[in-house]
């Protein structure tokens, strides 16, 4: 039996196909992991090491339950994702994981299971030597640096030997440094592409073609400008694939697209090369101060100039709010209530979210506000009319368990430029 197993979930599956197709790449044999999502696979196999992925959100699911029955058979449990990188004391103390990994983990997990075949699947001296690694060594804490792969693309998007597929990360970063966001800090603030040449070569095993990117009109420039010659020659490379039945998904889930870059000629290189007719951006607020607060960088007048563009071009628009934000008044739940109103009245689609304090950003110690009677009104009324989408009621119970998480655990968070700016 897999010495190796590789504890897939839904939530976690992109970032494994990712992984598994860089350990192959540097030699790893696939032949020595079980990969699945079905845990008692894994309890039966009794493996020697057990991998995990996952959010701060999910370690009140059944993680807990997982890892000490693994515990008791001896497993040795190394975690990453990113509440390891964010509070890796926490996910070796509390959560009772032996090894978190933090940062981009191409490099450092190969270099661990290779290390940990070595020394029988012991933590030892040697781990020391491997930048991105958290654990405790005779009882000292261990920090080994934060992994950086600037050349993410030299490592395939997804394994070659194991039938596994998921959508293709073509850029990494983001230049905007929003507040409540965990991928600026965690992934940097320079975007870093995928070469085109690569980006069709393993977009040709894909049905559906997807691609994860945050902000899908951003391919080809550092983040915060647009680059219409590079996302057109990426756009165009793709065509020869639709041509054979695939169909091209863009600026659509499981990416988004920033209001700014809403564009005429953005939107008129959809309609040539894409097969969506909807598009995801982030308004986020109806309130320019709370854009400002949260720095957003972008302003209410360029969320309405997407729609506008938008439903001029036959694009459903799809628009994300948060509730609930740091130090948000009345007044700017209401502006934002007006935002909502006036794009589902233009055609267009709403979904809420209740701010959450993720450990890993500039936001991580702040309270949200309590919704208005004027909000919570409109938001039940919405919904019951299918109007509006999301789980801001989830949410709010989860922002609490968030926040209790946070005082008793907090962190400094290991960053991808250092220390993280703390606004609260």
């Amino acid at each position: 039996m897999p010495e190796i197993a590789v504890r897939m979930t839904k939530r976690n599956h992109n970032a494994f196909v990712h992984l598994l197709g860089a350990l192959e790449s540097q030699g790893f044999d696939m032949g020595e992991l079980l990969i699945t999502k079905d845990f008692n696979e894994i309890l039966k196999a009794n493996p020697k090491i057990v991998l995990y992925s996952f959010f701060t959100e999910e370690i009140w699911g059944s993680l807990r339950d997982e890892v000490r029955l693994l515990k008791e058979r001896g497993a040795l449990l190394v975690a990453g994702g990113y509440h390891a990188i964010a509070m890796p004391k926490h996910t070796l103390n509390v959560l009772g994981f032996d090894i978190a990994v933090i940062g981009e983990g191409e490099e450092v997990l190969y270099q661990l299971l290779t290390t940990l075949k070595k020394t029988g699947y012991r933590i030892t001296k040697e781990l020391a030597n491997i930048r991105g690694l958290a654990f405790y060594l005779n009882g000292k804490f261990v920090f080994t640096g934060f992994a950086k792969v600037e050349d993410f693309w030299r490592f395939p998007p997804y394994p070659e030997s194991v039938r596994l597929i998921s959508p293709i990360e073509i850029t990494r970063g983001c230049p905007f440094g929003c507040y409540y966001c965990q991928t600026p800090y965690i992934k940097g603030f320079r975007m870093r592409h995928r070469p085109i040449d690569q980006i069709v070569k393993y977009s040709r095993k894909m049905k559906d073609m997807r691609y994860i990117t945050p902000n899908a009109f951003a391919y080809g420039s550092p983040g915060a400008i647009l680059k219409l010659d590079k996302l057109e020659a990426l756009l165009k490379a793709l065509q020869p694939l639709r041509k054979e039945g695939r169909r091209l998904f863009y600026g659509t889930f499981p990416s988004e697209v920033r209001p700014e870059f809403v564009l005429p000629e953005t939107l008129e290189l959809l309609i040539d090369y894409a097969d969506n007719r909807r598009l995801a951006i982030g308004a986020q607020s109806g309130d320019d101060a709370m854009l400002k607060a949260m720095h957003r960088l972008h302003r209410v007048e360029h969320v309405q100039r997407a729609v506008e563009y938008m439903l001029e071009y036959g694009f459903e628009p799809v628009v994300d709010f948060i509730v609930g934000l740091p130090n948000e008044t009345e007044e700017s739940q209401r502006k934002s209530i007006e935002l909502m109103k006036w794009i589902m009245a233009k055609g267009g689609k709403v979904r809420a979210h209740y701010f959450m304090p993720l450990p890993g950003t500039p936001w991580a110690r702040c309270r949200p506000s309590p919704l208005s009677d004027e909000m919570k009104k409109f938001l039940g009324r919405m919904a019951a009319k299918g109007k509006i989408e999301g789980s801001w009621g989830k949410q709010i119970e989860l922002s609490k368990r968030l926040q209790k998480l946070i005082e008793e655990f907090y962190e400094e968070p290991m960053a991808y430029h250092g220390r993280v700016r703390e606004v609260c």
